[in-house]
């Protein structure tokens, strides 16, 4: 029986912040390079939640990697029931460690650990983002192998054998603990792990935050480390952020570092990590415990015109520290030559005495804690972000202990051992040099003069992972579904004037003021027309600012230029629709981002509302139906579907729908109103009372501010027809 309150046209909510939604509510060795090419050859065949939740009351508007082939032995050793643990700082420069020269900070924590082991003063990453560089360093392998390009829209195939699954599959407890959503399940590298903590802390505001302090990451992290028993090897990775940008000590480091934060918790992260070395040296006995800290990437500190890290290779953001202790590790001992972080994985199964992956490219460290050199000549790195975020020309490079060649429309050649810094580009004066990096770095990518472009596949994220990492700063966190790597356009040191206005403009250090933000966006639109990035910063920026007309131009803008990612430019241009009762420009602006990508579940969701909003209930559902062919795990598209069963009366399809919906996502705040008014409907009270309690105990009041007081109406009308029932019975 159809309820007499039920509206006749559906009310949307869309979640998000106030100007993402359509109601503002808010939400490296000589052989490995011919090794490398072939299985880059082998492997190019593949590399590949806008929630939109519906209310019935609310007011409308307001690559496949290489697999499992087998593994090489490494000497075919007995395995070594050693404890593995893995510690990577976020960010970390080494040459903000006192260990490694520093005089300015206080790093006591790790400067003990460095003496009790061996360092490495020439560690290098192969990439200057998070999920790229641990996927690098958990498989041994380049980002071209494991396909973990940048950050978002990128996951680790469960064809890659990691770390955490070689262990597990040997009996170790293996459990990480990581800092930031930007190391989220989503990325694919918790396989293998048992337990992955990629719980955030609460924010403020209600909702989850997206990263969380080191004491709290070490903390859990010494919880589970006491509950596991001594008779069985471990594996321990815990994942530190705190270095990474806002550089925001907390006290005392705060005060003690006021002229520099990044300094500051860098001091803090050791002061923690002191905690977590301790409560290990407690658990297990140095000479059971394999002990490896690093970084996944440094960050510029302005050097190059660079003030975070991402684009550009230089060692400012690729240079990292390295530290080991632990068994058949030489106490006091610092190693000169270059290391890479895909050296890692084979490092720690030659001590643990188990098998190399067939597909590893990284080297042994082992030879080199005696003294020995070791195979770590070439190391190759890249960084996709300037093509990806910025429409630019991606970087590739080739380093050695004195070169760095780094392939660009310009390329360029630095001479390490003179020139550390990289301030002279000297390949007019030693070509020869730079021809044997490139031919390096053509055997190693497959790519150059007469080979066809890399093509690169990206995967669509959530609406929820969009804002989870655009809050740690990764603005434009998303990937053309498809990308060919040219080495061809923009050379991203052309454009340091662009990302000098940019870190004028969003960066939260500077607290820019709105119209200030507007003008500085606006200079670098001018300057660098075809940058993506731009365009989605400058639109929002008019969005926040209720100035709708003038973001709707500069999406258009986008369009006629024909920026990257475009399907999200088209997002955005329905929303602002939308907002406007332009339901028929939405849902037109809807079908050109689905057209652009169409795995974009996200986007489908959006699309099929919007046919709703137009009674277009048939189209509405061969979307929805279309999404759970995609992906039937799709929460959303169940709630909706049991939105459209109730308009059809058909309150069994509906109640079917929506329990699969919470089944799927029991954070799914607007089915439980849904589910409530259905058991209302049916004269279910004390189901629907339920639903509307948790509705009201878990759901953001900020992010549903305008929804709590119909929810509460709702309730109360209830909970008087339940006393009224009562007192009746009497």
């Amino acid at each position: 029986m159809r309820h007499t309150n039920w509206p006749h046209n559906p009310a949307f909510l869309i979640r998000g912040d106030s100007c993402d939604s359509w109601v503002c509510y808010p939400s490296e060795r000589p052989t490995l390079a011919a090794h490398f090419s072939q299985m880059t050859r082998q492997k190019k065949i593949k590399s590949r939640r806008l929630r939109c939740y519906l209310l019935l009351f609310v007011f409308l508007f307001g690559c496949q990697g290489p697999t499992k082939e087998g593994s090489q032995k490494a000497r075919g050793a007995v395995w070594r029931p050693l404890n593995v643990v893995v510690v990577t700082i976020d960010t970390l420069r080494a040459d903000h460690l006192r260990c490694y020269g520093y005089s300015k900070i206080e790093t006591p924590n790790l400067d003990l650990l460095a003496r009790n082991g061996t360092l490495f003063e020439n560690a290098v990453s192969q990439v200057p983002t998070t999920p790229p560089s641990h996927a690098s360093m958990f498989t041994g392998t380049y980002p071209p192998v494991h396909q973990v390009r940048n950050v978002g829209g990128f996951s680790l195939d469960p064809s890659h054998q990691t770390l955490a699954s070689i262990l597990q599959q040997k009996g170790w407890q293996t459990a990480a603990f990581v800092g930031s959503s930007a190391l989220a399940k989503v990325t694919g590298l918790n396989q293998g792990f048992r337990i992955y903590d990629d719980r955030m802390a609460e924010s403020e505001t209600g909702g989850n935050s997206s990263q969380r302090r080191a004491g709290r990451v070490v903390s859990r992290a010494i919880e589970w480390l006491r509950e596991q028993s001594s008779q069985t090897p471990f594996f321990l990775w815990v994942h530190v952020y705190d270095p990474h940008s806002p550089y925001d000590p907390p006290s005392p480091f705060k005060e003690k570092y006021a002229d520099r934060p990044y300094d500051g918790e860098i001091a803090y992260t050791d002061m923690e990590l002191g905690r977590l070395f301790k409560a290990v040296e407690q658990k297990a006995p140095f000479e059971k415990t394999v002990l490896a800290v690093l970084s996944d990437h440094g960050e510029s500190l302005s050097e190059h015109g660079e003030y975070s890290h991402g684009i550009f290779i230089y060692d400012s953001t690729l240079h990292i520290p390295w530290i080991m202790t632990g068994p058949g590790i030489e106490k006091g001992r610092r190693i000169k030559g270059q290391v890479r972080t895909i050296d890692l994985l084979p490092t720690l199964m030659d001590l643990l005495g188990g098998d190399v992956p067939a597909v590893c490219q990284g080297a042994s460290l082992v030879p080199a804690f005696s003294g020995e050199r070791v195979r770590t000549t070439y190391s190759y790195a890249e960084s996709l972000t300037p093509k990806i975020d910025m429409g630019w020309t991606e970087l590739r490079g080739m380093r050695t202990d004195k070169w760095k060649y780094i392939r660009a429309p310009r390329s360029e050649l630095y001479d390490l051992e003179n020139d550390p810094e990289e301030t002279t580009n000297v390949i007019r004066r030693y070509p020869a040099e730079a021809e044997k990096l490139e031919y390096q770095l053509k055997e190693v990518t497959s790519t150059g003069v007469g080979q066809p472009a890399e093509e690169v596949r990206s995967k669509p994220i959530s609406a929820e992972t969009e804002e989870q990492l655009r809050s740690l700063g990764y603005v434009w966190s998303w990937a053309p579904l498809k990308l060919e790597l040219t080495g061809q356009g923009i050379d991203p040191k052309d454009r340091v004037h662009i990302l000098k206005l940019l870190e004028e403009a969003t960066t939260n250090q500077k607290r820019t003021p709105a119209p200030q933000r507007i003008q500085l966006l606006s200079q670098a639109l001018r300057d660098d027309p075809t940058n993506s990035m731009v365009y989605f910063l400058l639109g929002e920026s008019y969005e926040k600012g209720r100035r709708e007309d003038e973001a709707l131009k500069i999406y258009q803008k986008a369009v006629q230029h024909g920026v990257l990612g475009l399907n999200k430019i088209y997002v955005r241009m329905a929303k602002i629709y939308g907002r406007h009762g332009k339901v028929d420009a939405a849902i037109s602006a809807f079908e050109k981002a689905v057209e652009l990508n169409p795995s974009d579940l996200d986007t489908q969701n959006k699309l099929a509302v919007a046919y709703l909003m137009r009674r277009q209930i048939d189209l509405a559902q061969r979307t929805l139906r279309a999404i759970l062919a995609l992906n039937e795990a799709d929460a959303q598209a169940h709630n909706s579907l049991g939105w459209i069963a109730l308009q059809r009366q058909d309150t069994e399809a509906a109640l079917k729908e929506f329990e699969r919906a919470l089944q799927l996502d029991p954070n799914l705040m607007e089915t439980y109103v849904n589910l409530g008014m259905l058991y209302k409907a049916r004269g279910d009270y004390t189901h629907a009372r339920a639903c509307f309690e948790t509705f009201l105990a878990k759901a953001s009041g900020t992010e549903y501010k305008d929804s709590m007081p119909q929810v509460r109406r709702e309730l109360a009308w209830i909970v008087k027809k339940q006393g009224q029932q009562v007192f009746q019975t009497k």
